[in-house]
């Protein structure tokens, strides 16, 4: 394990854990925007929410909604009610938890409120600027456990990439270290 080679196959694993950590991030990421729901809004439309539990809307201040785009930098005056559409029991919306903001690709968003439901379905989602405006047009974006998700993205990707590092770097040190070996005889033969 003394040849110079073992430097180019540590430079190699090296880079396959960069490799291997993008192959991992690149499909995940967009699996990740896909599975959010976007609105256009002021109006109202129904959403189907798969799965009880919290969920968190965001302002996507440059987003694509069916080949459109909508560029908007606030939402001031903007009113949401949200209802089970079955029962018509609204839902209350509060403040996020914490703040959040995202971009992927060309959409940028900002956490701006946080709901909770008890069971999957339908909800009919109404949104009303302030004076009853029907201008600016904005984009929102409801999902549920991207920011748990993008954690374990992030740390997952970091993950493999150190992996990585760290065999080509446990490579180089013991070639470095039999190479020392090696010639520490010869010196004290001299």
């Amino acid at each position: 394990m003394r040849s110079p080679l073992w430097f180019v196959v540590a430079g190699l694993i090296a880079l396959a854990g960069f490799a291997g950590a993008l192959f991992y991030l690149m499909p995940r990421l967009g699996a990740a925007d896909s599975r959010m729901t976007r609105v256009v809004v002021p109006g109202s439309t129904v959403l189907t929410l798969d799965k009880a539990g919290r969920y968190t809307i965001y302002h996507e201040k440059k987003s694509t909604v069916d080949g459109r785009y909508y560029a908007s930098e606030t939402v001031n005056g903007l009113r949401l009610r949200l209802a089970d559409e079955t029962t018509g029991a609204p839902v209350t919306l509060t403040e996020p938890a914490m703040a959040s903001n995202y971009t992927i690709g060309n959409r940028t968003g900002t956490s701006i409120y946080a709901f909770t439901i008890d069971r999957s379905g339908r909800y009919r989602l109404a949104a009303n600027l302030a004076e009853g405006r029907s201008e600016p047009k904005a984009v929102l974006a409801i999902e549920q456990g991207m920011l748990g998700e993008m954690f374990s993205l992030i740390f997952g990707t970091i993950a493999i990439a150190f992996a990585g590092l760290g065999i080509a770097g446990a490579i180089v040190l013991v070639v470095l270290w039999r190479r020392s070996k090696a010639v520490e005889p010869k010196r004290s033969q001299g």
